[in-house]
């Protein structure tokens, strides 16, 4: 595994002081109620996107596991393709950046 990160989110309030990183190979998303670090490999993603906050109506509800506040603000869905769990959204500090960085290291996205 790489271990010089492509992507570092920034700990904020929003994420509840939570880190998310890119690798060239994999996602790691730090779940704080997990009691630890999500990998995702990046030929397990099956789409990534940018949901808009719940306050917008029901297309801002993310239903799956919710790894911070990321309902009540501008947030990421991660689809996997497989895993009991396939639908995690979460709140980085730049959505917009960590969706195009993390479509780089996919290919067909």
């Amino acid at each position: 595994m790489n271990d010089t990160p492509l992507y570092t989110s920034k700990r904020t309030v929003w994420n509840l002081w939570q880190e998310y990183r890119i690798y060239r190979d994999r996602l790691e998303l730090q779940s704080w109620a997990l009691f630890h670090t999500i990998v995702v490999p990046a030929n397990e993603i099956q789409a990534i996107e940018i949901r808009p906050s719940a306050f917008n109506g029901v297309k801002g509800m993310t239903l799956g596991i919710k790894n911070d506040l990321c309902d009540l603000r501008r947030h990421v869905l991660l689809l996997k393709k497989w895993g009991v769990f396939k639908r995690i959204g979460f709140s980085p500090d730049e959505p917009e950046k960590f969706v195009e960085i993390c479509k780089s290291i996919t290919p067909g996205l």
